[in-house]
């Protein structure tokens, strides 16, 4: 292995990463021994072993005293944990996520309107449908709202967008509620219930070039106001995001 400034545990870390990428190994395939690894990218034994701590700290393998190290699932977690230290230093933390966040939920959407079978699209407006009465109810709208957003991203049929899009609006969960006190006291609570109504409809019918504009509308408006929940973090510091 080239040295480089690059702690050698790190460069290590970060073959192992490749390895198991390059070889398109999945949840349960064992990785090379320490004897092979060390062998392998040209350093110590001890060296693999802490680089595979690391790892296994990160949840992408497992070790077993006496056994090679194992692939583990992908663990979501890993994607929200690169967020909030990406986004730590970002004073408009709300925005940036939001601008994260539009794109990949209007490409669900479209997808959704593509892919969905009818049983799922019927699924679809039973849910939104039942939002209807929790309208003024504000932990319980907003309870349905996640997991109508999440649905569909399940029905857009691409897990790793799902994962992704998972990860972005868990990061926003904690200032829905914000969010919602806020159209309340702007009396815009019920539109967002309508632009839900709009994104679902394109869906229903197919239409992903309707279904991604709908929800393209229903985030500028979302985006607008988290906007405003920014501008108040940034002249509260202590204002909890």
């Amino acid at each position: 292995m080239e040295l480089t400034g690059t702690p050698l545990t790190d460069q290590v870390r970060r073959a192992l990463i490749a390895y198991i990428d390059e070889r398109n190994l999945a949840a349960g395939d064992a990785l090379p021994s320490t004897a092979e690894l060390s062998e392998r990218f040209g350093v110590s034994r001890p060296v693999v072993r802490e680089a595979l701590s690391a790892l296994a700290a990160l949840g992408l393998i497992e070790l077993s005293n006496g056994r090679h190290a194992v692939v583990k699932e992908l663990d979501e977690q890993l994607i929200t944990l690169y967020l909030s230290r990406a986004l730590r230093s970002t004073p408009r933390r709300l925005t940036a996520l939001m601008e994260l966040r539009v794109p990949l939920e209007i490409q669900a959407a479209a997808l959704a309107a593509e892919r969905a079978t009818d049983a799922e699209r019927e699924a679809l407006s039973v849910l939104v449908h039942g939002m209807t009465g929790q309208i003024g109810k504000a932990d319980a709208y907003v309870r349905l709202d996640l997991q109508l957003h999440r649905q569909i991203a399940v029905l857009g049929g691409n897990p790793a967008l799902l994962g992704i899009t998972d990860a972005v609006r868990g990061q926003v969960f904690d200032a829905m509620t914000r969010l919602r006190a806020l159209r309340e006291e702007r009396g815009l609570v019920g539109a967002e219930h309508r632009e839900h109504d709009a994104v679902v409809a394109a869906i229903v019918a197919g239409d992903a070039e309707a279904a991604g504009e709908a929800m393209r509308a229903h985030l500028r408006t979302t985006g607008q106001l988290v906007a405003v929940l920014d501008d108040a973090t940034a002249t509260s510091p202590t204002q909890p995001v």
